[in-house]
């Protein structure tokens, strides 16, 4: 009867509202690869007491041993990777099945305490995140950092080759290859062109130092590119951006130019011929660029950014200059420098002609039409053009 008497029930309109609820899979994606790190981890760990005490194993055979390479291998690569797992990586939920493939092979070729112990983590943990895999982003996975993980992966191969090699091939070394100390420092000091000491005796062992070098010395290269530049780049990132804060906290009675376009690259020009500092805020990284190599002092930012706007200085300028490719932009720009400074003298440039008014309104001091000047320029060009000379008449 209620529902009768107050009539019907308004429609709802618009879309029904999403929630946005977090996905549960991200906590366990971060679950993944803090159990990758501990079980890579725990294999390193007894690849190391297998290396310092060696046990029989439980059947003689060509690999007893051999463990420890293969296991420390398997331990770096699942610590490695652990962080791209808990990004949801497909390539490195692929690449860490590698890890029990070498775990278990050696087991079977070389059982001990310490194999079997390495072989069992990795198959746990490969059990663990394998009803998971649906999780993880399907489809091309690619970008710099796949390619990270691919010269990882391939930097680990080598370096496995290299010490079971040496140690395969000892007694054919003068000094003999010892043991796995030895093994890894002819592998690290082969690939990385240092040289050693070890100097081969038979044509097999020749062979196998150029294959290393030919596998490890590119390995090591591209390696040494895709790991550490990429960090001596942030960091050369951040030096720079120091600087740049630097200078700008130093400027003081400068000209703003907010823009790239033709008007404001102009504009910059003009005050480095008269001695005036400025400094141009770019949007476009790539345009920065190409302005600082020219001379010109850049901050790359949003120029309708207040935060932008103060990190050049605009309390200590002594004028803005507005001069953006779309007037909404530069209209936006002068409301928020107005209302950060309300004494600061704006001058705006605007590309259409009735942008000039608003332009205005909004609080710029001064306004220039680029099509009304340049109208004006060609009018009195075109009316007040001096008389053609005419050439007086030839006499013979």
């Amino acid at each position: 009867m209620a529902t009768l008497l107050s009539g019907p029930r308004p429609r709802r309109t618009g879309t029904p509202k999403q929630s946005h609820a977090p996905n549960p899979f991200e906590h366990r994606a971060r679950a993944i690869g803090l159990a990758s790190a501990l079980a890579g981890s725990a294999i390193l760990v007894l690849a190391i007491l297998s290396a310092l005490f060696p046990q029989p194993p439980f059947y003689p055979t060509a690999l007893a041993g051999y463990d420890p390479p293969f296991d420390a291998v398997a331990g770096v690569l699942l610590i490695a990777l652990a962080f791209r797992l808990a990004q949801r990586s497909l390539v490195a939920w692929l690449f860490s099945l590698l890890a029990p493939a070498l775990t278990i092979s050696i087991a079977l070729a070389s059982p001990n305490p310490f194999s079997i112990g390495a072989a069992g983590i990795a198959t746990a943990f490969v059990l663990l995140i394998y009803p998971y895999r649906s999780g993880f982003f399907r489809g091309a996975d690619t970008g710099p950092e796949t390619t990270q993980l691919l010269v990882l992966v391939a930097a680990l191969i080598t370096l496995l080759f290299g010490m079971v090699g040496s140690r395969w091939l000892a007694s054919q070394f003068t000094p003999p290859v010892a043991g796995w100390a030895d093994a890894l420092y002819f592998t690290v000091a082969t690939i990385s062109t240092n040289g050693t000491n070890f100097i081969p005796l038979s044509n097999e062992a020749r062979v196998f130092v150029v294959l290393l070098i030919l596998l490890g010395v590119g390995t090591f290269l591209s390696a040494l590119a895709l790991l550490f530049f990429p960090l001596l780049e942030r960091r050369l990132e951040a030096i720079a951006s120091r600087v740049e804060r630097a200078q700008m906290e130093e400027l003081a009675e400068h000209v703003i130019i907010c823009g790239t376009s033709a008007e404001s690259r102009a504009t910059a020009e003009n005050l480095r011929d008269r001695g005036i500092r400025s400094v141009i805020i770019a949007r476009d990284e790539k345009e920065a660029d190409a302005l600082r190599s020219d001379g010109y002092r850049v901050h790359l930012g949003e120029p309708s950014s207040e935060d932008d706007l103060r990190a050049v200085g605009i309390e200590r300028a002594r004028a803005l200059v507005v001069a953006q490719e779309s007037d909404a932009e530069s209209l936006l720009t002068v409301i928020t420098a107005r209302g950060i400074m309300p004494s600061l003298r704006i001058v705006a440039v605007a590309a259409a002609a009735n942008a000039a008014t608003k332009l205005r309104k909004a609080g710029a001091n001064e306004t220039i039409s680029v099509v009304k000047v340049a109208a004006g320029l060609l009018t009195d060009a075109a009316v007040n053009a001096p008389p053609a000379v005419r050439s007086a008449p030839a006499t013979g």
